[in-house]
Parts: structure tokens; C-alpha cells; sequence
């Protein structure tokens, strides 16, 4: 089961950010804006963000691998399209939706899968090790599109090429997800209203989408950063920002190790303050040896290193205050969380047609993450009550 949800994992991060290295290239293609290009990533993002608390609540009432797998063909079929139809830009627009709209379930699902059947002490152990997935695929997606493209001399290449691996999950999933069936009671709407109205969880989801708004900026425009105010090459470019994934494969699982042994909070009044400071020097150094240094401490710090703190943590909190509606929860994290995701491609790209240049985009990234890290310390660490 674990394998099967990190490799799908690893296989939508490679469909989502094989989008980044080349925005540059569809902007000139078609002729449009940065905003125009960035609005592209947001329209997957948007339709992602929009499916996480109903593709959750769906989850606790017909299961799990039921909502994963038709989800997941869906996003299939969006990344098909991409590949096969995105000569013009709506049609970019329509199946870069589509494709954000069928992933839209992954996480509630797999993350309400582990948040529901491991125990406390392992939660943050469990989520670091799925966020391998997440770090390899944004490492492959990346560090491929570019000479992919490089390769066939076609943007939209990349993607049918990624379309194989992804349409191969949905076999994987049904022969290896268990076939785990929803509590015989589902949860009533005042256990949601109760789920949604809960200060504390408000709280890590607010300073969450702090971190991810840093992380998603500088994923999405960091490769046309390099390439274009630091003199990298196209294929360059996506691989070191790849670099970012490279060292949270070892610091998601650390530090969600550490948050099980010293509690949420303590890890995350680390985590978070650095990954900001990490952001911020990154829109200042120059030469590539000062670039690449910052990418590494930025992952060690930023987005898969930390989100498995946070839904551990959301996790802790749910099974004490809101049992049974675990799938929804973490769909409520996950869409406050990454509608970061459709707002920082825009604004970054915005910034950059405003000021002639993404440094200042890159610099709002990094103050806003230390902002959200003032939001944790008002929250309880739940973890460390429980063990307690």
C-alpha cells in the first residue's frame, strides 16, 4: 500500500511541475503574458484546490480507493489532452483544469488513509516517507521536461510522454490499494461544521499556505528565474530548481520523525523561519555554487519537508475533537493550503511584468513565510498532549 501511494504521488508531482522549466517557451509559443503563463499552472491548481473537501467528504462515505481511482483517471485523461490538444491556449487552460481537477483527490485520500490507521507516535514517520514521492516526482518532473522538449522540439511532448506512467498508476492502484471500506456511521454535517469552525486548525492551515505560497513561487517561476537572471540554461534550470525536492527527500522524514518524538510544534518553530530566510537570500546571491547552496537549504526547510509536520499535526487534532472525518479534514488542510498554488504563479507573474524582474516576487515569497510562522506558535501542539 505504502509503495502505491508514493509512486502515485511521484507520478502527479512529475505531471504538474514538468509544466514549470517551460512556461518561458509556451509564453513566446503563443505569444501571451507571464501573468497569461502563470495562469495556465493556476488553472490547475484552481480545479486541485476546489475538489479537496468534497473528494474528502466522498472518501469517509464510499471509501478511499474507490474516489482515488476515478479520480486519478480523470487527471489521466487531463494530462492526455494537454499533450495531445494544447496547441492553442484555451485548450492548455481546459485540460491543465482537468487535469487538476482528477488529482484533486489524492491527497485527501491518501494522507486520510494514513492520518486514519496509524497511530499518533507515527503519523509524522508515515507522512514523510509519502512525501518521497512528492519530492522524486517534483526532482523527475523537472529535471525531464526540459530535455524532453530539448529532445522533440515540442512542448507539449513532455507530457504525452508523462501520460504513460500515469495512466500505468491506475492498474497499481487496484491491485495494490486495500480495499478499505468507510465506517458504517458517516459523519453528519454539524461534525463537518465543527471540523471547519476549529480555531486551532485555522491556524496551521493559515501558516501553511504561507509556506506553500514560498514554495509554489519559487517552483514555478524558479526555472525561468535562472534562466533568464542568472544565465542558466533551459535544462539547467529545471534540474537545479529541482534541487529543491533532493534535500527534502531526507528532511520531510526527518523532520516528521522529530515531530513524533518532540511534538509539532517545537519542529515547526525551526522549519518554518528557515525556509523563509532560505527563500529570501536566494532572490540576493549570485554564482552558481551560492544558487544551488540556497535551493538545498530552501528544500531541507520548505513545502515536503514541512507539510508532513502539518498534516500530522491536523491529524493529531482531528482524532481527538472530530473522529470520523478524517478524509474531509485533510482535504480542508490541503485545499486552504494549496490555493497558494493559484494564487503565487499569478502574483509572481504579475510582479515580474510590474518590476521587470522575479527577485521581487521571490522576496514576497520568503517575508510571507515568516509572517505564517508567527500563526504556530499560537497553536496547540496536540501531538505532544496525546502522548502525553
Amino acid at each position: 500500500m505504502l509503495t502505491a501511494l508514493i509512486l502515485g504521488w511521484a507520478v502527479l508531482y512529475a505531471d504538474r511541475t514538468a509544466l514549470y522549466p517551460l512556461l518561458s517557451v509556451i509564453a513566446k509559443s503563443l505569444g501571451i503574458t507571464s501573468a497569461g503563463a502563470g495562469a495556465v499552472s493556476s488553472a490547475y491548481f484552481l480545479f486541485y484546490v476546489l475538489l479537496q473537501i468534497p473528494s474528502g467528504m466522498l472518501a469517509d462515505r464510499w471509501g478511499t480507493k474507490r474516489v482515488l481511482i476515478i479520480m486519478f483517471a480523470l487527471s489521466g485523461l487531463g494530462i492526455l489532452g494537454f499533450g495531445l490538444f494544447g496547441t492553442t491556449y484555451l485548450p492548455l487552460l481546459f485540460f491543465s483544469a482537468l487535469h487538476g481537477f482528477g488529482a484533486g483527490a489524492y491527497y485527501p485520500c491518501c494522507f486520510g488513509t494514513i492520518m486514519a490507521t496509524v497511530p499518533p507516535e507515527k503519523r509524522g514517520t508515515s507522512s514523510g516517507l509519502i512525501g518521497i514521492g512528492m519530492a522524486l516526482g517534483i526532482l523527475g518532473g523537472m529535471a525531464a521536461s526540459g530535455p524532453l522538449y530539448e529532445f522533440f522540439g515540442n512542448y507539449r511532448q513532455p507530457f504525452l510522454v508523462l501520460a504513460v506512467p500515469t495512466v500505468l498508476m491506475l492498474f497499481a492502484f487496484v491491485r495494490l490499494l486495500p480495499d478499505a471500506r468507510p465506517s458504517a456511521a458517516s459523519p453528519s454535517l454539524s461534525v463537518y461544521g465543527r471540523l471547519f469552525r476549529d480555531r486551532d486548525i485555522w491556524k496551521i492551515n493559515a501558516a501553511t499556505f504561507c509556506s506553500l505560497y514560498g514554495f509554489w513561487t519559487a517552483a514555478t517561476w524558479g526555472p525561468t528565474f535562472l534562466q533568464v537572471e542568472r544565465g542558466f540554461s533551459l535544462s539547467g534550470s529545471g534540474l537545479y530548481t529541482g534541487l529543491i525536492a533532493l534535500s527534502a527527500l531526507p528532511g520531510g522524514v526527518l523532520w516528521g520523525r522529530l515531530s513524533d518524538k518532540f511534538g509539532r510544534k517545537r519542529v515547526a518553530a525551526l522549519v518554518l523561519p528557515a525556509s523563509g530566510v532560505a527563500l529570501l537570500l536566494l532572490a540576493r546571491v549570485q554564482g552558481a555554487p551560492l544558487i544551488v547552496s540556497m535551493l538545498l537549504l530552501f528544500g531541507l526547510f520548505s513545502n515536503t519537508a514541512f507539510s508532513p509536520v502539518a498534516v500530522s499535526w491536523i491529524g493529531d487534532i482531528v482524532a481527538r475533537r472530530h473522529p470520523g472525518a478524517m478524509s474531509a479534514a485533510v482535504g480542508f488542510f490541503n485545499a486552504t493550503i494549496m490555493s497558494s498554488a493559484v494564487i503565487a504563479p499569478l502574483v509572481s507573474g504579475f510582479l515580474r511584468d510590474v518590476t521587470g524582474s522575479l527577485s521581487s516576487a521571490i522576496t514576497a515569497g520568503g517575508l510571507l513565510i515568516l509572517g505564517g510562522s508567527a500563526l504556530l506558535m499560537l497553536a496547540p501542539d496536540q501531538g505532544r498532549e496525546e502522548r502525553a
